[in-house]
């Protein structure tokens, strides 16, 4: 019974010594980690028009569009899930997951990336850049 009265206790304590991992965004942006999924970056001379990446999406998020004479696919990220099966599944590998998560837009339309658009790499980070250099079980993560 003691314990469950001195156990909040003891946790508000701990929290009192916390290092604070609040960032001034957009000043500061947070480095995503290695295996982060943001937005697909498309290849136009690799990709042969497969297909496979459609099939496989699970949120019928990409559509095969024709440019020229050969299809490429057209992404919609309003319904993407940023699963990354598109890029696992591409045999030519002209797909690829960035680290990019700025891609907010005023409309659904600006949301869907034709294949030129999603061909383009995207701006880099803008700010300083902000890693996570510790994180504790009870203290949670740190950058400073």
């Amino acid at each position: 019974m003691i314990r469950s009265i001195l156990k909040p206790y003891f946790m508000a304590c701990a929290h009192i010594f916390k290092s604070c991992f609040t960032v001034k965004y957009p000043y500061e942006v947070v480095k995503p980690s290695e295996r982060y999924r943001g937005r697909p970056l498309l290849s136009l001379e690799e990709c042969i028009g497969c297909g496979v990446c459609a099939w496989i999406c699970l949120n019928k998020a990409i559509e095969m569009v024709k440019v020229g004479e050969h299809k490429f696919p057209q992404f919609n990220l309003g319904r993407c899930c940023f699963c990354g099966l598109c890029a696992d599944s591409c045999p030519k590998l002209a797909l690829v997951m960035t680290d990019n998560y700025e891609i907010s837009e005023y409309d659904k339309e600006g949301l869907i990336y034709s294949p030129e658009r999603i061909s383009q790499p995207p701006k880099p980070k803008r700010g300083k850049i902000v890693t996570v250099k510790k994180y504790s079980k009870y203290l949670g993560a740190a950058h400073r």
